[in-house]
């Protein structure tokens, strides 16, 4: 009896092996159907990373003055990067007397001189850094529009 489960076991084991491979490839001829998806805030801050390089954001640790009248300051803390809004200049400089004030936005990057937010702000740095344009405005902290503004883009230069 000893040996004739062995053989069966043999015979099942074999007949497995057999058609495992035989499933894989009916699997792989299965017609496929492409199917896309709405890019959203959330998909658009997992879907790409980017490693920045040890300096690149030197070009962009700066201050920008707003056409609202408003200050970006970008700034870097170890591989992390930052941008805090301010209502003027002056704001900034007399918060900058003070020590750290204020609510800053963490960047992500997700390429050259891109950077996303986790609400969905998109902003990108042009020629060199002296220009930086910044989508969904409206979603930083601290962002001075009309409440029913949406999907601003503010352009500003250092």
């Amino acid at each position: 009896m000893k040996n004739s489960f062995i053989s069966a076991s043999a015979a099942v084991s074999i007949l497995v092996a057999a058609l495992v491979p035989a499933a894989a490839h009916a699997q792989n001829d299965a017609p496929t159907v492409p199917v896309k998806a709405a890019r959203t805030a959330t998909t658009a801050t997992t879907a790409s990373t980017y490693a920045m390089q040890a300096n690149e954001f030197a070009d962009y640790a700066n201050t920008y003055r707003l056409s609202n009248g408003q200050v970006a300051k970008f700034t870097q803390q170890g591989n992390h990067y930052f941008v805090q809004l301010k209502s003027s200049l002056a704001a900034l400089q007399r918060d900058e007397s003070k020590g750290p004030v204020g609510i800053s936005t963490k960047l992500r990057p997700i390429g050259p001189g891109q950077f996303v937010t986790d609400s969905g702000t998109q902003l990108q740095f042009r020629n060199d850094g002296e220009e930086v344009v910044i989508d969904n405005f409206e979603r930083l902290p601290a962002a001075k529009v009309a409440a029913s503004q949406v999907n601003v883009q503010m352009i500003a230069r250092r």
